[in-house]
């Protein structure tokens, strides 16, 4: 095991012991110039039920969890992560995927209240008269049909990982989940992109159609990462130079194609700090999910003890 591992696992183990959460505030504290960047994608009003296809919290779990993150360092806007590194207390930005009207609905006046930035990766579907995303379909198919029945007509196992999985790989599965879970989802229309532009926040591209991008042939990855991008920028009022990858999923091919359309930084799902000597457009990002504040302290300072030693 080399120095590194070791000196994370004994800090994993040390913050597991650790009894007081003004201990491990102090320790995360104490980890000056680091940062994180977190995403999110759907907030709820009350507890969540049913089956859950597209990742959410509940809003009141959000301001406590973006509260415990303002308690140990400093909520900032994504470009100042990227300006460079910071000597002060750790560093953390706060992200949005997708065209979820909880964005504008939940997350907003939780942001505004407490006054912090957030930077929102949007597809713009509404501009173009898109349905939902094939997860919200799936999501909305196996809510009203049951999981059973969806696995049946897909032909795969009923069990949801296994069914997400199958409809990700394949695109007819996709296709198929978008016919039957299309009615009753709505996006986020121009008036709600202007209500986030309007309070400060940060607009970003998503793409339009959320496909996996390494899966691409080249001539369909140049469209994907530019098609509807001028569109929402015209919206926004200003050119989109920020990326986040679809599923997160990203390689070296789909980040210099990236790069080469314009953007000036892109971030993938893996959940790893920030660090000066990564590739710009193979940056990492962390969902904590719905980890109580507790438990997303003790998570943030293993992630955090990492910033340093990527290679």
């Amino acid at each position: 095991m080399s120095d590194a591992a070791a000196g994370v696992r004994r800090l994993a183990r040390a913050a597991l012991r650790i009894r007081g959460v003004g201990a491990l505030t102090r320790r995360i504290a104490g980890l000056r110039g680091r940062s994180l960047v977190l995403v999110y994608h759907r907030l709820t009003e009350g507890e969540i039920s049913g089956p859950q296809v597209v990742p959410s919290i509940p809003a009141d779990l959000f301001r406590r969890q973006v509260e415990a993150l303002a308690g140990v360092g400093r909520v900032v806007p994504l470009a100042d992560l990227l300006a460079g590194a910071d000597r002060g207390t750790p560093r953390f930005a706060l992200t949005f995927d997708d065209d979820y009207p909880s964005h504008v609905v939940s997350a907003l006046p939780i942001l505004r209240e407490l006054r912090l930035p957030a930077t929102f990766f949007l597809s713009g579907r509404s501009l173009h008269g898109a349905g939902p995303y094939w997860f919200e379909a799936l999501e909305r198919w196996v809510r009203e049909r049951g999981l059973s029945e969806v696995a049946v007509r897909l032909e795969v196992p009923a069990d949801l990982e296994a069914v997400i999985l199958a409809c990700e790989a394949d695109e007819g599965l996709r296709r198929v989940a978008e016919e039957e879970g299309r009615d009753g989802v709505r996006h986020l229309e121009p008036g709600d992109i202007g209500a986030l532009t309007d309070a400060g926040m940060t607009i970003g591209f998503h793409t339009v159609d959320h496909a996996v991008l390494p899966r691409l042939p080249d001539r369909e990855l140049e469209e994907a990462v530019r098609a509807g991008r001028e569109e929402l920028a015209e919206v926004v009022g200003r050119p989109l130079d920020l990326f986040a990858y679809p599923h997160g999923k990203a390689d070296v091919r789909v980040a210099r194609k990236v790069r080469e359309a314009g953007y000036a930084a892109a971030w993938t799902g893996r959940p790893r700090p920030m660090h000066p000597r990564e590739d710009r457009h193979l940056l990492g990002r962390w969902e904590p999910g719905p980890l109580p504040p507790d438990e997303l302290l003790v998570r943030l300072s293993i992630r955090l003890s990492r910033a340093g030693r990527i290679r």
